[in-house]
């Protein structure tokens, strides 16, 4: 070959569909730089298969209200604009970030036309505010939110929906029988379990500070559901019965809401129950607990929150399950206070197979009327070793540890029957004064120092 012979452009070579296909696998505002490159790209990226319109990415507000108006005003021409000049055919992918969006609603509700126009498999709508916390700041704006166009609803080709801050229809939607993800967020789902039953191939579930659910059940006929998520959600059936075999993960943070399990569930990934500041319990609670922790037995990483650890003492059962669960990794979220103690223990004993143990230290969130009946000082002196202390359990953690004279009970008690055991790992929290860092440091000495150890291969580290 030449040495001095020019270098062969083999992209120039290819075809303009070959170069749509490869721009469209380019972040959509690195696609439309591509018509910078050279008068053949000039028009290209009018045609890419995966259109991304988020605020946050085009446009840096400044200034007040009115002229963030006009700034964003001239941002929803922009995407008007961009999806009239669009020469493409089908799109694979279309995502819309806008906040403030009432402002605009027919220029939103042509973009969502657009998508549907080009049989999008993956359509995400991000109309939520960002000044929103709760999910009360969106539910006192729910007459306002814009309602998703009637074409939306005959829609056939979706693989993943995502809707956030919009009003929305689930059983209006025609053919959903493609779907596969479905993620909701500030929305109103009363006929959620509509759309659920049209979705065979649905495998994940998500619903973020939602209200008005209607969840009545996911039927067998949803065997492939693999995940389910629901955080800070209200619920308007009294029970949700899931038929989930499959399922890998599930994940729950809010207030106590009955889930009654159908069939048997084998190989979890992940579990995680959170009944945030939960400070009441009704008669039964305890068991309904403890009934939701058994069928989620055979998740391999579970946690579990303050309130759970506390109510569990009033199971039929408050020294394990009736079963055993195949935990291998446990986090407990815990202030490790007396109310918690018969809740920690009974985790520990229902867990054989446990090898990592981890504590997330968080602010006591003590139940009322809950008041344990014996010697807080003395709980952890018994001489009570659980199966996996003496076989599995290699590693403790405590995270954002200070050195409270009940961490320091429990830890004495696990570093004494972890016969196993090779590491205790204590991580400061952020933030400490001097003072408070001294009298960790103290604490930590303590325990590498000066408690029985029954592993001749622990290593204890502050971090």
């Amino acid at each position: 070959m030449d040495s001095g012979s020019p270098p062969v452009d083999i992209i120039s070579t290819l075809s303009d569909c070959l170069l749509v296909l490869i721009i469209s696998f380019l972040p959509f505002k690195d696609a439309l730089k591509t018509s910078m490159l050279s008068k053949r790209w000039r028009y290209l990226y009018r045609e890419v298969r995966n259109i991304c319109f988020r605020e946050s990415e085009m446009v840096t507000f400044a200034g007040n209200h009115i002229d963030q108006y006009y700034q964003r005003a001239q941002l929803v021409a922009y995407m008007v604009g961009w999806v009239d000049n669009f020469t493409g055919g089908v799109i694979e992918s279309f995502e819309l970030c806008l906040s403030n969006s009432y402002s605009f609603e027919q220029s939103v509700t042509r973009l969502i036309e657009f998508a549907v126009s080009k049989n999008v498999k993956h359509l995400i709508l991000d109309l939520s505010e960002r000044r929103w916390r709760v999910r009360d700041d969106a539910v006192a704006l729910e007459l306002g939110l814009i309602q998703v166009p009637e074409s939306f609803y005959k829609l056939t080709t979706l693989v993943t929906l995502k809707l956030f801050g919009c009003r929305f229809n689930p059983s209006r939607l025609a053919n959903p029988g493609s779907v596969k993800i479905l993620c909701f967020r500030w929305i109103r789902l009363e006929n959620i379990s509509a759309l659920i039953a049209k979705a065979p191939f649905l495998e994940t579930l998500i619903m973020k500070n939602c209200w008005e659910i209607g969840l009545e059940a996911i039927t067998g006929f949803n065997d492939r559901v693999r995940k389910v998520v629901f955080k800070n959600c209200v619920f308007s059936v009294e029970k949700s019965t899931l038929d989930v075999p499959n399922i890998q993960i599930f994940k729950y943070f809010g207030k106590v809401h009955h889930f009654e399990f159908v069939s048997a569930i084998r190989g979890m990934d992940e579990a995680y129950l959170d009944f945030g500041e939960a400070s009441e319990y009704n008669v039964g609670t305890g068991t309904q607990l403890c009934t939701l922790l058994y069928h989620l037995r055979s998740a391999r990483t579970f946690t579990v929150c303050p309130y759970l650890l506390q109510v569990i003492q009033e199971s039929e059962d408050s020294v394990r399950l009736k079963e055993r669960m195949e935990t291998r990794q446990l986090v407990l979220k815990s202030a490790l206070e007396p109310n918690e103690f018969i809740g920690i223990r009974f985790m520990i004993n229902s867990c054989p197979c446990l090898e990592t143990l981890s504590f997330q230290m968080v602010d006591p969130r003590l139940i009322d009327m809950m008041v344990p009946q014996f010697d807080p000082e003395a709980y952890w002196v018994d001489n009570i070793s659980h199966k996996c202390l003496k076989r599995t359990l290699k590693k403790v953690e405590v995270w954002s540890f200070s050195g409270g004279s009940y961490e320091l009970h429990v830890l004495k008690y696990l570093i004494r029957y972890g016969r196993v055991l090779e590491r205790v790992d204590l991580y400061l929290p952020i933030g400490l004064d001097e003072d408070q860092m001294h009298s960790a440091r103290a604490a930590a000495d303590t325990v590498g120092t000066e408690f029985e150890a029954a592993s001749s291969n622990l290593n204890i580290s502050l971090h």
